[in-house]
């Protein structure tokens, strides 16, 4: 939700935070800020708006330090406002703060600690750890042990950077929110994702739930971590990981936007996930044999990779698999049971609904398999099996190689359960192929000609049936998300249930067709909303004379929907760029959804 960089370190680390959150960007872009320990002072800079276009050595030449903080905000409490941007210092002004989470019960820590005489300047939640840590100090000499025991006062979730301006010494320390420690020679990074410092170091630890890691210089005087439990104070051996991805993997590449990267880079995507390891994938469909009851939850983009999943499931392996909203899961997870299974669809593995889920699940006795995109994260290791899709760093806010990655595992899990994992991979290697015709320079054109012609319609709709229904979701799902234009998709069988009535002279259709029993029953659907006046835009294998623009995609039986649904991304992309928008910076969204 927010973005939180740190530097500890031999150097001047100001560059390298301002580096970090300019990559966490697409965590949050409403304000930003910064805070640098140096000769025990503690100096602060705040800005409303984004990160993008601040040059350091330009605009704050003489603003750096050994010890630094920086934040990219995506507000949750308080306006938009300098004052409400982290980071947040105590009364004294010996702490600062930066946070990415909510605190539940700010309200009452906060009046709590006004009784005390505590000042407020900000309307936010974090500002109250600022204020509980020097509350803490007025007992406890010891930092490490008066940020611990703020911290056990807490209910809600938090990712922090903190440092102190009595002490060389930077602190992180999560719960529910994600925070990586990179590793690099005599310095360390902190960072809410990999990208965040990836160019400086690949050595990590993936922080784990109520877990702490103190940053300070040893008896040697070279930096040194320790890592505890926050709750007991207990020190737990690091397991550093090596992060695979390039620096590159988390930059534009010369291309005007992520998005379009991302795109792009999805005949890849494909084929990194054909290749993923035949043990790997019996293991995880094992676990379906297994069960009883199969749920699949997600959230958003996710949640439309796992209807599509659940049909595929239903169509070769005869199994039935209920997908479920994890925003609406408390109204049912009561229901979970001993012998259930609960697939778990996510980008970044950090979502906090998804994981309340798996909390939910494993309660009940039922297992979790984790279909997730970020090694190392919250997801990955709550899950008793997991998966990662093979998408890479994706930083663009609207999600589109994570999707079709997602579609891709659903792919292999099926090919698995009948043991033809081999000819699923040859099969979605032509997936791959397929892809590669729709993103070839003259199709690019044909869309941006396509953007250009419905950037004025107010309303735009999507009809699927089968496999095609999550794509009819997620295809109007980026086009509101980026252009704004109201988009809506249904289920061909609901259109006479209502929908139909919201088709009128011009308003344009999107048509998605596979190449299986439901084709001739789209295309009806689409003669009834051309009869209406409808502009039927007809994504299939073949033309039909009802189309009155046709977007073909390769034949590839009940994987031809991965395929269809990169004309869609495509097209809202151009919408964006049409309608002289920023693809990059969608109103009111950010990646990595923390908070409920």
């Amino acid at each position: 939700m927010c973005g939180i960089v740190g530097y500890f370190g031999s150097k001047d680390g100001m560059g390298a935070v301002v580096e970090g959150l300019k990559r966490l960007e697409y965590r949050g872009y409403d304000s930003w800020g910064l805070a640098a320990r140096t000769d025990r002072k503690i100096l602060i800079h705040k800005e409303i708006g984004k990160i993008g276009s601040f040059n350091l050595k330009k605009d704050l030449p003489n603003f750096g330090g050994k010890i630094c903080i920086g934040h990219t905000r995506w507000a949750t409490h308080g306006g938009v406002t300098a004052i409400n941007s982290h980071p947040h210092l105590s009364c004294d002004g010996r702490i600062a703060v930066v946070h990415n989470g909510i605190v539940e019960n700010y309200q009452e820590l906060r009046a709590a600690l006004e009784k005390k005489g505590h000042k407020f300047k900000s309307q936010t939640d974090t500002e109250v750890i600022a204020h509980l840590i020097e509350q803490e100090l007025r007992t406890k000499k010891n930092i490490v042990e008066a940020v611990r025991s703020a911290l056990k006062k807490i209910e809600g979730s938090f990712a922090l950077g903190i440092i102190d301006r009595e002490n060389d010494i930077l602190i992180g320390a999560r719960y529910a929110s994600p925070l990586v420690l990179g590793i690099a020679k005599d310095e360390f990074y902190l960072g809410s994702d990999v990208p965040a410092f990836l160019k400086y170091a690949n050595q990590v630890v993936f922080l784990d739930e109520r877990e702490m890691v103190v940053l300070s210089h040893g008896k040697s005087g070279n930096a040194q971590f320790d890592l505890m439990n926050i709750d007991s104070g207990k020190k737990i051996k690091a397991k550093i990981t090596k992060i695979k991805w390039s620096a590159e993997e988390a930059e534009k590449g010369g291309h005007p936007h992520f998005m379009i990267k991302e795109m792009l880079e999805q005949p890849l995507v494909i084929r990194k996930t054909a290749a993923t390891e035949k043990e790997e994938l019996e293991k995880a469909a094992a676990l379906i044999k297994k069960a009883k009851r199969v749920f699949v939850v997600a959230c958003g983009t996710a949640l439309h990779a796992g209807i599509y999943g659940s049909y595929l499931l239903a169509k070769r392996n005869n199994i039935m698999v209920q997908p479920i909203s994890a925003g609406e899961l408390s109204y049912f997870s009561h229901l979970f049971k001993k012998g259930d299974l609960v697939i778990t669809v996510s980008q970044s593995g950090e979502t906090a609904d998804v994981l309340e889920a798996v909390r939910s699940a494993h309660k009940a006795g039922a297992k979790v398999l984790a279909l997730v995109n970020v090694l190392g994260s919250s997801l990955m290791r709550a899950a008793d099996r997991s998966i990662l899709t093979k998408a890479g760093s994706e930083i663009c806010v609207l999600s589109t190689k994570a999707y079709i990655s997602q579609q891709a595992m659903f792919a292999m899990l099926s090919g698995a359960l009948n043991g033809e994992t081999a000819k699923m991979k040859k099969s979605l290697l032509e997936v791959a192929d397929a892809i590669e015709k729709i993103i070839e320079k003259k199709n690019l054109g044909k869309i941006k000609t396509l953007a250009k012609k419905l950037s004025k319609v107010p309303n735009l709709y999507g009809l699927g049936r089968s496999l095609n229904y999550a794509n009819s979701l997620e295809s109007c799902l980026k086009i509101k998300e980026v252009s704004y234009i109201h988009a809506e998709g249904f289920a061909g069988g609901d259109l006479k249930h209502g929908p139909i009535a919201l088709i009128e002279k011009d308003v344009p259709v999107m048509v998605f067709a596979t190449p299986d029993s439901t084709e001739k029953e789209i295309v009806s659907n689409a003669m009834e909303v051309k009869a209406r006046g409808a502009f039927v835009i007809g994504i299939s294998f073949q033309n039909n004379s009802v189309y009155e623009e046709f977007l073909p995609v390769t034949d590839l039986g009940d994987l031809t929907p991965i395929a269809a649904i990169v004309y869609t991304q495509l097209l809202a992309y151009y919408l964006a760029l049409e309608k002289k928008l920023d693809p990059a910076k969608p109103t009111h969204l950010a990646n990595g959804v923390t908070v409920n």
